[in-house]
Order: C-alpha cells, then sequence, then structure tokens
C-alpha cells in the first residue's frame, strides 16, 4: 500500500509542477504555407485565427523560413485566418468550419500593396486532411441533433462509421448504456474512452463496457472517433473516442431535449420464420424517455462562465422469449405467458463546468458530475437470455461521480502547455433479485442451457476508482510541430463474491439431475492497478508536400494485489487465511514505435496518399493479470459432484453424490502461477495501413484504404501435472438434424477425456513455447463524405475484412487441435447517414442505414456418459461433456439490415429555434437475429435476441 501512495503523489506532484498547463483535447489545426504572386514562399508574416470558439478571441502564430504555419490545439468551431506582412495587401479566409482533431489546409497568396488593404475570401473548408495520417471521423453537435440516434451516445454514433462493430445493436435508445465498439479486428477492451481527452473508465475494467458514468448528451458539444493510425498518445489500438465537452461563453444560451416513445408506439415484427424456431414472442419496448435540459453562461464576463446540464434517461422493455416463472421455487420453469421478463435501466447525471480565464494566456476547466444508474435485471442488458428473471441479477450503482480539472496555456505562438487530472467512484454492485429468499435454489439444465430458481454464479460488489492524469507541452514552428508529454493513471478496484443457497448450485441435464456445483465463498478480491506511466514524444516534419509523423512511446505498467484476510463459509466452514501483499503482476515496461507519412499528392491539398504502421500494447482489464497472482484467487473456488437422485425428491442427499472434482476444493494451495516472462512481456498488437484521401468536389470526400492488423505476444495456460498422454481419445455421433451438416448424423473425432483425477498445478505462459499462435485481420474500406450546400449532409461506406485465427499446438489436451485454424468468409459491412433539407415549410429529413453480417450458428451438445461409453472405452470424468458440432467460421443467420428516419419540423424563436423530431426506428420492421441459442437441444438455433420492431418516437430540441 506505501507504494502505491507513493505512486500517487508522484502524479500529484507533477500535476502541481505543471501548475501552467492545459486540458485542451480536441486536436484541432489550421496549417498552410504563404507565398507571394512569383509563387516564393513567405518567412515572418503574421497568421492570426479567430473564432467566437476561442475564449482568447484571436490565436496568433507566424511564418517561419519555408513559409509555413501552424495554429495548433484549437477548439472545433468557425473560423477566419487573417494573413498580414509589411508590404503587402493582407488577405482574410472566412467561414473555415474546424472540427475535432482535423487539420485544416489554408494557404494564400499575398501580392504587394498597401498594408491596410486586405482581400477577404469566403472560400470552401477543406475535407482532406493532408497532413495527419490518423484516420477519424468527427460527429459534430449539428449532424448529433440531427440523425435518429436513440441517446446518442459515442457508441450510438459510432456504429455509423463502415467497419466499427458493436455488443450492442442499438433501435432507438434500447440498447444498454455500456456498449463497446472495435474496427479493423481490434478488440472491445481496447476502445479508448475519453472525456475532454481524459480517461474515465471505472477501476474494474477498459472499453465501453466499464465507464464510469453514463454522460450527458447536452455537456458535448462534439464526438471524436478515432478509427486507425493513432499517434504515439494512445497506449492501445482500436477506436479512441473522445467527448468534447461544452463551454458556457459570455451569453446566456439554454438548451432542452426530450424525447419519449412507449409500447404503443411499437410494431410487433414477430414473423412465421421466427415462430417456426419456437419464439413467442418479441422484445418490445415498455417506456422510454430522455429529459435533459442545460443552461450556461458567463458568471464574471470575460473571466469566468459556467454550463450545467440534468440529465434523466429510462428504457424500459420486455424481453423476447423470457416470461416470468410461475415456480421460482421449484425444480423445473414454469412460464407464465402473461408476463414477459422486464429488462430495465435507468440513468441520471447531473453536471456543472466552470471555465476560468485566468489571464490572457492560463485557462482553467473544473466539471464535476454525479450520476446514478439503476439496472433492476441486469443480466439481460449483457446478453444474459436464457435465465428466468429471479435468475438474473440486480443492480444499482452507488456512488457513481466523477469530478475533472484542467489548465492550458499558450505560453508563446510557438510554446504550449497542457495538463489534466480527473478521478471517478463507482460500485456497481450486482446482486440476487431481492424478493429472492437466500436459501433458494438456483437450478440450470445443461441440455437446453436455460436457468431458472435463483441466480446461479458469484456475484457481489464491484467497487473502483480511477485517478489519472496527463501533462504535454508542444513547440510548434511553420513546418515543425513536436509534442511530448506524461500520462499517469492509478486504479483501485474491490469485488465481492457470494453465492445462494449456502454456497451450492444445481444441474439438471434435460430434466434429469445430474450434478451440483459448491462455491468456496463467500470472498473479497482486491486489486490495484498501482501505477501506470505512459511517456511520449510525437513528431511532425512539413518537407514541401511529404509531412512526416513519427512517434515513440514508453510505458510502466504495474499492478499489485494488497494483503488481505479470508474468513469462512457455508462450505468451507473452519477457514481462516491471511495473505501477504503481492506485486508486479504484472511489471511490464515497453518501447512502442509509430510512424506515418502523408504526402499532398498534387500540392492542391486535395488529394493525400497515406501510409502508417505502428506497434501498440495489450489493454486487459486489471483484475486480468491480478486475480490469478491474487492468494485468494488462489483458492479452488468452486467444485461439481456427480448427483443420482435416487428418490426423485430433486434434494440432493450426501449418498447421492459422486466425488468431488477437483478433490482440492477449498484449499488455499497455489494452483496457478505465472511464469516470469509473462509477468514482462506484454501482449501487443501490429496495425498497417494504406489510405487515399481525395477531394472530389468541393465539401465532398473519397477516402480508400487497407488495413491490417496482427497480435502477439499470447498466453496460455499449462496444468504441469498433466500431459497430453494423460487423456484418451473418442469420438462422438451428431444427432439426426437437417439443420447439421449434411443432415447430422456424423462422427465427431478429435474429442479428448482426461483419464486421471488430478490436482490444479497451472502455469501461465507463452504460447510461442508450444508452437506458433496466429490472429490476423485484413480488410479494406471505402467511404465517401460530403457536407453540400443547403445543409445537405452525406456519409457511409463499406467495409470488407476478417480476422483469421490459427492455434494448432498442444499444451495440455489434443483436443486443442480439434477447429484450431479458422479462417471464416470475407463479409461486408455497410454504413449510411444522410441529412437533407426539405425546400418548404423549416422541415429536414435525415436518415441511417446499417448491413452487418449475422450472428455466428455454432452447435454445443452435452452429451452423457452412456452416449461415448462405447467409443472410450470409459465413463466421463464428470457427468457430460461439451462436443461442437459445426466448425466456427462456417454458418452464420441471415444479415442484419436497419434503416432508421427522422422527420424534423423547424420552427424559429427569439434567440433561438424549436425543433421537433419524428423517428421511426426500423423503419421496415425487420426482425434480423442479433444472438442465437447455440446450445444443441430443444432451443438450439432459438433467437435469444432479435432487433426490435419498428418504433416511433417523439422529441425535441429548444434552443434559446
Amino acid at each position: 500500500m506505501g507504494r502505491m501512495c507513493t505512486s500517487v503523489l508522484m502524479a500529484v506532484a507533477w500535476l502541481v509542477l505543471a501548475a501552467p498547463l492545459t486540458l485542451a483535447q480536441s486536436g484541432s489545426t489550421i496549417a498552410g504555407v504563404v507565398k507571394d504572386s512569383s509563387g516564393a514562399v513567405l518567412p515572418g508574416v503574421t497568421v492570426e485565427a479567430a473564432s467566437p470558439a476561442l475564449i482568447e478571441q484571436v490565436r496568433t502564430v507566424v511564418t517561419d523560413g519555408t513559409g509555413q504555419y501552424k495554429v495548433v490545439n484549437l477548439v472545433p468551431g468557425i473560423y477566419s485566418v487573417t494573413f498580414t506582412l509589411p508590404g503587402f495587401s493582407g488577405v482574410k479566409r472566412e467561414g473555415i468550419e474546424l472540427t475535432a482533431s482535423f487539420t485544416a489546409t489554408i494557404n494564400a497568396d499575398l501580392r504587394v500593396g498597401a498594408l491596410e488593404e486586405t482581400i477577404t475570401v469566403s472560400g470552401e473548408t477543406p475535407t482532406v486532411d493532408v497532413q495527419n495520417v490518423t484516420q477519424q471521423r468527427v460527429m459534430t453537435r449539428d449532424i448529433m441533433s440531427a440523425v435518429p440516434a436513440g441517446m446518442r451516445s459515442a457508441a450510438q454514433l459510432a456504429v455509423l462509421i463502415p467497419g466499427v462493430t458493436t455488443n450492442n445493436q442499438d433501435v432507438g435508445g434500447t440498447a444498454f448504456s455500456a456498449a463497446a465498439i472495435a474496427i479493423h479486428g481490434s478488440r472491445l477492451q481496447e476502445q479508448t474512452q475519453l472525456y475532454d481527452g481524459m480517461n474515465y473508465n471505472n477501476g474494474q475494467g477498459r472499453g465501453g463496457n466499464f465507464i464510469a458514468i453514463v454522460t450527458n448528451d447536452a455537456t458535448v458539444s462534439e464526438i471524436s472517433l478515432e478509427t486507425s493510425g493513432l499517434s504515439a498518445e494512445s497506449e492501445t489500438s482500436g477506436v479512441r473516442t473522445n467527448l468534447i465537452p461544452r463551454d458556457g461563453g459570455n451569453t446566456f444560451k439554454g438548451l432542452f431535449i426530450g424525447a419519449f416513445t412507449d409500447h404503443h408506439l411499437q410494431s410487433n415484427n414477430l414473423n412465421d420464420t421466427l415462430r417456426a424456431t419456437g419464439l413467442t414472442s418479441v422484445t418490445t419496448v415498455k417506456r422510454s424517455y430522455d429529459v435533459d435540459p442545460a443552461w450556461g453562461g458567463p458568471i464574471v464576463k470575460n473571466k469566468l462562465w459556467f454550463w450545467g446540464s440534468v440529465r434523466a434517461q429510462a428504457s424500459e422493455q420486455s424481453v423476447a422469449g423470457i416470461f416470468y416463472n410461475l415456480t421460482p421455487t421449484g425444480h423445473a420453469y414454469t412460464p407464465d405467458t402473461s408476463r414477459p421478463a422486464d429488462s430495465i435501466e435507468r440513468n441520471q447525471n447531473e453536471s456543472l463546468r466552470l471555465t476560468m480565464q485566468l489571464t490572457p494566456r492560463n485557462k482553467v476547466t473544473l466539471q464535476h458530475q454525479n450520476a446514478s444508474q439503476q439496472r433492476p435485471f441486469y443480466g439481460y442488458s449483457l446478453g444474459q437470455l436464457t435465465s428466468a428473471p429471479e435468475a438474473i441479477y440486480w443492480s444499482k450503482s452507488a456512488p457513481m461521480y466523477q469530478s475533472q480539472g484542467g489548465w492550458n496555456s499558450p505560453v508563446t505562438s510557438k510554446l504550449l502547455f497542457e495538463a489534466g487530472v480527473l478521478y471517478n467512484n463507482k460500485d456497481y454492485p450486482t446482486l440476487p433479485q431481492p424478493d429472492n429468499a437466500p436459501d433458494q435454489v438456483a437450478y440450470r439444465d445443461t441440455g437446453t442451457g436455460f436457468s431458472w430458481g435463483n441466480y446461479g454464479n458469484t456475484y457481489g460488489h464491484n467497487a473502483s476508482h480511477n485517478f489519472n492524469t496527463r501533462v504535454a507541452a508542444s513547440y510548434v514552428t511553420g513546418s515543425h510541430a513536436f509534442k511530448a508529454g506524461v500520462t499517469f493513471m492509478h486504479l483501485w478496484a474491490w469485488t465481492s463474491s457470494d453465492v445462494v443457497n449456502n454456497g451450492m448450485t444445481l444441474q439438471l441435464n434435460n430434466t434429469v439431475p445430474s450434478q451440483v456445483t459448491v462455491f468456496a465463498t463467500p470472498l473479497n478480491f482486491y486489486e490495484i492497478l498501482d501505477a501506470n506511466w505512459g511517456l511520449f514524444a510525437q513528431d511532425q516534419w512539413t518537407l514541401k508536400r511529404m509531412t512526416i509523423n513519427a512517434g515513440i512511446r514508453f510505458d510502466a505498467l504495474r499492478n499489485m494485489v494488497p494483503a488481505q484476510t479470508i474468513g469462512p463459509g457455508p462450505q468451507v466452514p473452519n477457514r481462516n487465511i491471511s495473505f501477504d501483499e503481492v506485486d508486479g503482476v504484472p511489471k511490464w515496461r515497453d518501447i512502442t514505435p509509430r510512424l506515418g507519412v502523408a504526402y499532398d499528392l498534387f500540392g492542391t491539398g486535395k488529394t493525400a496518399v497515406k501510409f502508417s504502421v505502428g506497434k501498440y500494447l495489450e489493454g486487459p482489464n486489471p483484475p486480468t493479470y491480478t486475480r490469478p497472482a491474487n492468494p485468494a484467487g488462489a483458492i479452488v473456488q468452486n467444485a461439481t459432484r456427480t448427483w443420482t437422485d435416487r428418490n426423485n425428491d430433486f434434494v440432493p442427499q450426501a449418498d447421492e453424490l459422486g466425488a468431488i472434482n477437483p478433490s482440492n476444493f477449498g484449499t488455499t494451495n497455489i494452483s496457478t502461477r505465472y511464469a516470469d516472462d509473462v509477468l514482462t512481456r506484454r501482449g501487443y498488437n501490429w496495425e498497417v495501413a494504406a489510405q487515399v484521401a481525395h477531394e472530389l468536389m468541393p465539401r465532398v470526400s473519397l477516402n480508400a484504404g487497407y488495413f491490417r492488423r496482427w497480435y502477439g505476444g499470447f498466453n496460455v495456460t499449462d496444468n504441469l501435472s498433466l500431459a497430453p498422454g494423460d487423456y484418451d481419445a473418442y469420438c462422438a455421433t451428431a444427432p439426426i438434424d437437417s439443420r447439421l451438416p449434411g443432415g447430422g448424423g456424423y462422427q465427431v473425432c478429435g474429442l479428448y477425456d482426461q483419464n486421471r483425477i488430478v490436482t490444479q498445478n497451472n502455469l501461465i505462459s507463452k504460447a510461442d513455447k508450444f508452437g506458433t499462435s496466429t490472429e490476423v485481420f485484413n480488410g479494406v474500406d471505402l467511404s465517401l463524405n460530403a457536407r453540400l450546400p443547403r445543409g445537405v449532409v452525406t456519409s457511409g461506406g463499406v467495409s470488407v475484412g476478417r480476422v483469421a485465427t490459427n492455434n494448432c499446438f498442444v499444451v495440455d489436451s489434443p483436443q486443442a487441435l480439434l477447429n484450431c485454424d479458422i479462417t471464416p468468409p470475407f463479409q461486408p459491412n455497410v454504413k449510411g447517414l444522410a441529412i437533407y433539407p426539405l425546400p418548404w415549410w423549416g422541415l429536414q429529413t435525415s436518415a441511417t442505414f446499417q448491413s452487418l453480417p449475422g450472428p455466428q450458428i455454432t452447435a454445443s451438445r452435452a452429451y452423457s456418459r452412456a452416449e461415448v461409453f462405447s467409443s472410450l472405452g470409459r465413463n466421463l470424468q464428470s457427468a457430460t461433456a461439451n462436443v461442437p458440432l459445426i466448425a466456427p467460421g462456417t454458418l452464420y443467420a441471415a444479415r442484419l439490415y436497419q434503416v432508421d428516419f427522422r422527420l424534423s419540423k423547424s420552427i424559429p424563436i427569439p434567440r433561438g429555434r424549436i425543433q421537433a423530431n419524428f423517428d421511426l426506428y426500423n423503419a421496415f420492421n425487420a426482425s434480423s437475429i442479433l444472438s442465437i441459442n447455440n446450445t444443441f437441444g430443444a432451443l438450439w438455433q432459438r433467437p435469444t435476441q432479435i432487433l426490435q420492431g419498428r418504433l416511433l418516437k417523439f422529441g425535441g430540441q429548444i434552443d434559446f
């Protein structure tokens, strides 16, 4: 614990020493070259970038010896750029719309003339960034307000980008708020979540599934989405989302966002095809609303501004194919078909942001967001769609808040600093339903994969803290921009673990009792990401038409487990043990390079050829490494016993239970440990991207790219007590079923069963000690983006790619060679959006389109001892064995098609406008399958979730 406090104090000290530094994370730039009428470059030209979006109103730089200039760290907004030089007429470019993370190339030609003469030009905003290699898309406030996008979260907007995938397909704001996104073969937990440039994950994990707060739409001005070619500022790859917050100003302004729908406004999309699978109902909305007022303005004019907002949002739904249980305490599930199961999420967010201009060159921002979240049937939100309502856990997050601060200081026109700090605190407990009795039995039928009675797994608190800081300095000349900085993160997590019914759950196989599972709970796990330091340097040189982006990053990450004491439990009544602190699990130090080249092909700023290559680091959730090294985690936490229910009372008696497996259940012997190199060699991936961006016409650009990503540094778990010879081979006969390949009846061989019971003696090692493990993505993207006159906006395209994996080597069981080489087919991911103002009555239409591959279909069947005895020549070690009947990557459900439509009416009011929205989500009432039951049996291929039916939603926005 002392080392933890030292690391935090060091980070705080660093921030204090960086007092005049900044938090300005939009990363926008205006750059270009200034020449005279003969084409010669002009050094010493004064360049002023002015915008109402800038607190200081004007940012000034001077061209260098090559005639180039850069104005960096600008906030999004509408800019004018003025060029002046004694002896030359001035030039002013107006109407430049600058979005987050974009470099707008604005060149100028000055002619000899009087200084007081200024030529004003209203030119088109550039659409091609000819200097940066990062592929990014910005969702501006006008797009966020115009398109039908549910809660307008980063994930719900990002899925409109070709190639982006998510674990939560949304229809009108019905999806769970904690959705993760990925692109080009990246992993969901590699998504970087930033709010004003600062990480706002909770301490339990990374990516969109582990956000500390549900953000407030009215506090966000833009969302920047970077998808490839990330700079040295990023530790991991994947999608990097940055929510740019809204500041108050010298004028009082307000905003009110609202939306509502209920079951009366939704169509039924249960069709005959779905009925044929046995599905008798579909997920439907019961009620959904979003109320989000905001207001801001000056506290002290030109010195202190505020922006505050309060949001209340909820989504209440009925779950498809799952019903309340008429016999929740019985040994069979009896569905009450008059009462569909509920899935409910309610969120609140209260936010206040203060912006202070301490001096002309020092700006401070402070923001606090207090939130709450209620999820009475949380498991359904996570896709646990094979459980009755009483077997789904309940959650209410408390506490749940985030505080953030920053300082911004452009010391000179060339030297800029930035720094910030963020802290959040969250506990999202997962508990049994409040109406369940503590001794209520949890059942699961392994033949159907369905659970009922009570929550049948571990539950408890998930409390965490996240403290992170960031400091950076930039030195910019006209042709050169250098940025260096340091980041620090400290995460603390506590997870408690308990199981209902005194730590025992019951399993049936097609209604017949087969085994019980016992748990050595209660347990508590304390795990800490003690220090995650990142030092980065990013250099950018513009040499005529070529811009070189070179970066390097050093990361040092150390996790630890504090000392702890574990007491007794129902299944381990005599336990009382203490454990010492465990440090350095892992203790990684890595250097990762980034290199990119952008070439202005014709020197017009309209066509860019880009190439980037970079190495990125594995981004595991903190418990991934600390849990196996945690001595409490080394306890054998669960075990099974075969159960022969001789008296048919569905109550396990001692004489009906077989031997406990594993036999060392509940002991404190260290059963899993790390090889030294796992704690010092971090997993990684490389990404290569080659792209062409071309401006077809003013404000219309076409982008094409090839992307390749490959992973390395894999880990495997080796039970040292076992060798390949400790397994016996057998085959299983697939059932006769027309839905199986060839109608079924074939032999599935390459199956192996352990032929002796051993204690666990696991060593987590690097996979390359046993063989070659690969995971490679290859794909291409083609997209079009246009912002046309009269407010017409359109964008979209196609991304075609696949991830191929190969793990054809044996660690313990030779069954690892079964389906070890998986190469799925190439499948297109197609997205589009359009905004079109109609020429009459203040009407505007907009629509979004998605076409995605359907979910993979597999088939896992539980085989009994009797079914494989003749092939194996003996009984299985356990009561059943799960056998894969279909090779992965070969069978998929039908593609998903989703069209969302909006009609808006705009009504001018004094100092603002009213926008009334009529949204039609899933406009064609598609019944696309989102997830499917892959347990072979009576419920096999029955959809567990489909796209929600056509939903009409009324909403609007008032700007005043």
